[in-house]
């Protein structure tokens, strides 16, 4: 079976108001699965958003193709394209009802009213607004407006739905919510999401892949976990999620730090960088090699099921850990030690500059 979404070598550049260029893709290659959601990932200006526009035919590549099912579609204007996407600020017209909304797009391809009236209903239906077809626009939440853009951009039953960060406008509540709803929905539908965002725990929480862009390159692609416990690069580490990044050096099987603690190793020899999460920092020493770091306690913030640790250490500068709040921490200021497992590190293959 070909792949729902092939992208080939894209590369956009832009021209820039004082006379030079920008490279916003510089040869990305992504492949999807079936039915998978894949976020892209990354800061504003990496190209997360001007893939997704190459994909849905907004904008042209200067090289590389796009194909959906197997099929070139670079060339193909962005009507004829089997996508739809939803967009950061719904683009909902403000003037025709709930049902004249999804239904939009039926109505310009000309279908049958009795088609477009059962269409509608259905999709108002799968995002939980059944009866609401008569209701103006200006009479919706915010929510309420994220489902009718989501509606309306399924109506039509397309290959790929893509969403360029629609979920950045709501209030946290509301946003855990529709990120749980937009994930039971893909799987519910059976065809393939692409997210865009810059949030990293929206990332993690809804993707089956994410890819993480930087400089208009994928930087690393992968599973949530994977990224996470296994970043590629500095890069990738440091963007998603909190971390600790400790200079190490290689020799043979053995990694040590500046302060000459050691721990297993399975890279080549050379210098490298240790990635500690802050969860893996406890205040109890593990059974078996643990590392130890030593410092003087900054800060604490209180999360409810954690305390967020800052720890000033001599030899490693600060350390950020995350500790269940069932235990008592001493006071701001008074000397507090950390321990990490020492078995199952990751080493980056970078250096830190």
């Amino acid at each position: 079976m070909p792949s729902p979404l092939e992208i080939v070598g894209a590369r956009k550049v832009f021209a820039t108001p004082e006379g030079g260029s920008m490279t916003a893709l510089d040869g990305v290659s992504l492949k999807l699965a079936s039915a998978e959601f894949v976020t892209l990932l990354g800061p504003s200006g990496c190209g997360k958003t001007t893939l997704l526009r190459t994909i849905s035919g907004f904008e042209t590549l200067d090289d590389g193709d796009v194909l959906i099912d197997g099929t070139a579609v670079t060339q193909m204007p962005a009507h004829r394209r089997p996508v739809n996407t939803v967009f950061q600020r719904y683009a909902l017209f403000g003037h025709m009802s709930v049902g004249r909304n999804v239904g939009y797009a039926l109505e310009i391809a000309g279908r049958d009213k009795r088609e477009i009236d059962t269409r509608v209903g259905e999709m108002l239906d799968l995002v939980g607004m059944s009866g609401m077809q008569q209701r103006s626009i200006a009479q919706l939440s915010g929510g309420q407006q994220q489902r009718v853009a989501l509606a309306r951009a399924l109506a039509g039953k397309p290959r790929l739905l893509l969403l360029d960060e629609p979920l950045s406008a709501l209030d946290k509540n509301l946003r855990q919510k529709m990120q749980q709803e937009l994930k039971a929905l893909q799987r519910e539908l059976g065809i393939g999401f692409i997210f865009v965002t810059h949030d990293q725990e929206e990332a993690l929480t809804m993707s089956d892949r994410i890819a993480v862009l930087a400089h208009g390159r994928i930087q690393q692609i992968g599973t949530p976990g994977a990224l996470y416990r296994t970043p590629a690069n500095l890069f990738t580490a440091d963007f998603l999620g909190e971390s600790n990044l400790l200079p190490a050096e290689v020799s043979g099987t053995a990694a040590r730090l500046r302060d000459g603690q050691g721990f297993a190793a399975a890279r080549r020899g050379g210098p490298a960088t240790l990635l500690l999460r802050p969860e893996a920092l406890c205040l109890r020493a593990p059974n078996g090699p643990a590392l130890r770091f030593d410092g003087t306690l900054r800060e604490t913030f209180y999360t409810g099921t954690d305390h967020q640790v800052v720890l000033d250490t001599a030899g490693h500068g600060t350390l950020r850990a995350l500790l269940r709040a069932d235990g008592a921490l001493p006071d701001i200021g008074a000397a507090m030690t950390l321990y990490a497992d020492a078995q199952g590190l990751h080493l980056i293959d970078e250096v830190l500059p």
